[in-house]
């Protein structure tokens, strides 16, 4: 900037000098022209030629400038060439100078002279004075290294002063500017801060008046973007725990169709979890139809309601999962999916129950209806003529009436059983006069079959938190099975103890076992085990030990069998009640 600044006014000034130097330059020659001429007329005429020559040789050597007479083109005298060597100089006549002095009285030009092998000036006028032998043109010659050598000086003097404003400039710029430069460093180094996402930051020192307003909007941007990321983070964090609470997996694709997040639900129904991340539904999940219903759902150009797209698919273990597919459109125009995965496999299990617990209903009602029925046609269409054959076949009757009836009281106790919790207000009860009054109306029962029912409770009362009515009927049922599966002449042993909080029940027996494999399916409505064909004598209907389940499930508790008890002939089962002790 300094070097614009100097550098044309320099041009400029030079020009400028150089036109004074030359004008005074000028002017010096035109005085000594008219001074040559003066004393030339003053002095004349002169003797010789010779005579001629060596007075300008005096007036050069005094003046300091060349003085040159020429005559007709020829040169008469000159102040810096030997007399002798006069008479070998070129034609002066056509030098420009001569020329134009010749005609219009004075003539100048600037050239290098050959003779003397240097630029110099030249001014030259006609002298007419016939009779002091004077009829010619007087020329003067001025060294034209006099005006190149101001203007090389001049030239200097400018570098000179150009040089020292600039290293001043410099120096002032850089003591000026350090702390500037600094400042704005500093400035620099918050900005980029910043946008590395240290929203906290601020400038405090302003560098200069002229960035204030660029400070000031550099912390107006910080502190927005804060309260917008502020904004963002709390809003996702809402996201995700609204996310991370809802039951369902939730699935989130982008426009390519691969997954771009998950929720913590989903990740529990898929062990690959944030792996999933980056890939297709079809990779995480292993589901051709899921993969399919998505890509036919990204290239359908209008957007569907929500739940217009359900998909179905079975999993390792026997889960059914329900996936809905929503599709939407983000701001920037993308269009994405959003899946709801919904574990339907206690839905499916319940319908599946439902349809087995029909079907063994109607099974169960239908056999004795049938015999009932049978009979019952029998007496009415051929009477028995002896009346003992009518009393069996009226007693079969009643048989299955009495089956029946059980069945369906058994299956409002399990109804009941169901809501027992919601609709009876639990209170405080001793279990152990509850299993003696058990033992005590199962006594003739068992004495059928010479079975001995050893109790082993505790003096100190066992006290749960129940109902009653439903905990013997716990019992009642637990007791009837064990004397109904057990062998006459056999013992059943009823325990109880409390401890750590808790109060177990086991009612051990002698009978059959139960098989590994039936333990956990003993519990269920309607099952059975095959004894060489005995169900069928023993009445069941197989809802006993599911009312026993459901019961004691609806007081917090838990129910389990152990069996065999000897391991060698593989007889015996235990089974035992956990609940909750009262406070």
């Amino acid at each position: 900037m300094l070097f614009i600044a100097i550098f044309p006014p320099f041009l400029y000034i030079s020009d400028l000098l150089r036109e004074d130097v030359i004008t005074e330059s000028k002017l010096r020659a035109r005085n000594g022209l008219e001074m040559a001429v003066w004393l030339m007329e003053d002095r004349a005429p002169f003797a010789s030629r010779k005579a001629m020559n060596d007075w300008a040789q005096k007036f050069g050597q005094r003046t300091g400038m060349r003085l040159t007479f020429i005559e007709k083109g020829k040169v008469m005298a000159d102040s810096d060439v030997p007399f002798a060597e006069i008479a070998d100089m070129d034609d002066h006549g056509r030098r420009p100078e001569v020329l134009a002095a010749i005609k219009g009285g004075e003539g100048m030009e600037i050239r290098y002279s050959t003779t003397l092998g240097k630029d110099l000036i030249y001014m030259a006028r006609p002298i007419k004075w016939p009779d002091a032998g004077l009829d010619g043109v007087v020329r003067i010659a001025l060294p034209a290294s006099i005006v190149n050598e101001r203007l090389a000086g001049l030239k200097e003097g400018m570098g000179a002063v150009f040089l020292i404003a600039l290293f001043a400039s410099m120096l002032l710029g850089y003591f000026v500017t350090r702390s500037l430069a600094r400042s704005i460093e500093g400035v620099a180094s918050i900005a980029q801060a910043i946008g590395q996402g240290e929203y906290h930051r601020r400038i405090r020192e302003y560098p200069g008046s002229e960035l204030r307003p660029l400070v000031d909007a550099i912390n107006d941007m910080a502190t927005n973007i804060q309260s917008q990321m502020q904004v963002l983070t709390d809003q996702k964090g809402r996201l995700e725990a609204i996310l991370n609470a809802i039951t369902d997996g939730v699935m989130v694709l982008n426009e390519e169709g691969r997954i771009q997040s998950v929720n913590a639900a989903l990740t529990e129904m898929f062990p690959q979890g944030e792996a999933m991340l980056g890939t297709t539904p079809l990779e995480a999940t292993m589901q051709l139809n899921l993969q399919r219903a998505v890509e036919a759902m990204l290239r359908s150009d209008d957007a569907e309601p929500a739940g217009n797209r359900i998909c179905n698919i079975e999993m390792e273990g026997g889960k059914c999962i329900e996936i809905t597919l929503v599709p939407f459109t983000d701001p920037a125009g993308a269009r994405k999916i959003v899946l709801a995965f919904h574990d339907i496999s206690e839905r499916e299990q319940l319908e599946k129950v439902r349809r087995d617990f029909v079907a063994n209903v109607s099974h169960e009602l239908k056999t004795p209806l049938t015999s009932i029925k049978g009979y019952a046609e029998m007496l009415i269409d051929a009477p028995p003529a002896r009346k003992e054959q009518s009393e069996k076949f009226l007693g079969t009757i009643l048989k299955n009436a009495n089956h029946m009836i059980k069945m369906v009281n058994s299956l409002l106790v399990l109804a009941r059983s169901q809501h027992k919790r919601e609709q009876v207000a639990m209170s405080a009860v001793d279990v152990t006069p509850v299993l003696r009054q058990t033992i005590r109306e199962m006594g003739l029962h068992a004495e059928a079959k010479q079975i001995v029912i050893d109790s082993l409770l505790p003096e100190a009362p066992l006290t749960v938190l129940g109902d009653k009515d439903a905990l013997f009927e716990v019992f009642h049922n637990l007791l009837d099975n064990a004397i109904k599966y057990s062998p006459e002449h056999s013992k059943i042993i009823v325990t109880g103890r409390q401890s750590e909080g808790r109060v177990a029940i086991c009612i051990k027996d002698t009978g059959p076992g139960i098989p590994a494999v039936s333990k956990e399916r003993i519990f269920e409505r309607f099952y059975r085990l095959d004894r060489d064909g005995d169900q069928n004598k023993s009445g069941s209907a197989g809802l006993g030990l599911a009312i026993c389940r459901r019961i004691v499930k609806s007081h917090g508790g838990e129910i389990w069998v152990e069996s065999p008890l000897d391991a060698a002939s593989g007889t015996g089962a235990a089974f035992f009640v956990t609940l909750d002790a009262a406070e």
